[in-house]
């Protein structure tokens, strides 16, 4: 279970932090810029220090294998503060960066499917359209339970759809790259390698459906300006 989730960490808490990151400095006051980068450095001297010697001795030093994880877990979202400075600092210099990374996004997508496809491709044969079925109705069943679960529970039409989508998709690439680590991936891979291009053209679908069918709002009142020769008696 630890080493799943220290995976889980480096596969996907990671990237969202530094994401994160480099949305908050697009807007911090230089002060706050400033304070980050200085963090920034701090972590980058820890990274740097590990494979010197810093590692080995907290080997020496800690006899329990849970202080080590908890160094290793420190170390990764240190790497996530670097990262997301690293990527600012080339967004700022590179202008297009963030208009390509969602087509390097895709083509990730792609290839850990291609690559589980060609690791289970007998399997896939066997089980292949059972496979398929039950992504189809799993993908469907997020949808419709998180639309209605949420309209249940109060939630307005908007919020109820954007829960589905949330209930609906699922992070295919992290459940390849979990299968990966396990040395499993011909065969617990198989499912992400076929639920995620199934759910992105239902997500596809369901979002070009909606977007066509918005939820209608009630027009805000514009409140009257008194006219020139109108008079107040109190």
């Amino acid at each position: 279970f630890i080493n799943m989730m220290m995976e889980i960490i480096k596969i996907v808490i990671v990237p969202i932090l530094a994401a994160l990151l480099h949305d908050y400095l697009k807007t911090a006051l230089p002060a706050r810029q400033r304070v980050v980068y200085s963090l920034a450095g701090l972590a980058a001297g820890w990274l740097v220090t590990l494979p010197l010697g810093l590692w080995a001795f907290f080997e020496r030093a800690f006899t329990s294998a849970e202080l080590l994880q908890a160094v290793e877990i420190f170390s990764f979202l240190l790497a996530a503060l670097v990262v997301g400075v690293l990527y600012h600092q080339l967004a700022k210099a590179v202008a297009q960066l963030d208009g390509i990374m969602p087509y390097i996004s895709m083509f990730g997508i792609i290839y850990f499917t291609a690559v589980t496809t060609a690791a289970g491709h007998d399997n896939l044969l066997r089980v292949g359209f059972l496979l398929f079925l039950v992504a189809v109705l799993h993908n469907a069943a997020g949808y419709f339970f998180g639309y209605w679960l949420g309209r249940l529970f109060g939630l307005d039409k908007n919020s109820a759809r954007t829960v589905a989508f949330e209930v609906g998709l699922q992070n295919g690439g992290m459940a390849s790259g979990l299968a990966g680590s396990m040395g499993k991936l011909g065969t617990v891979g198989l499912p992400a390698a076929v639920f995620s291009p199934w759910m992105n053209i239902s997500g596809s679908i369901l979002a070009n459906y909606w977007r066509r069918h918005p939820v209608a709002t009630a027009p805000v009142p514009t409140p009257v300006a008194p006219s020139a020769g109108s008079v107040s008696y109190s």
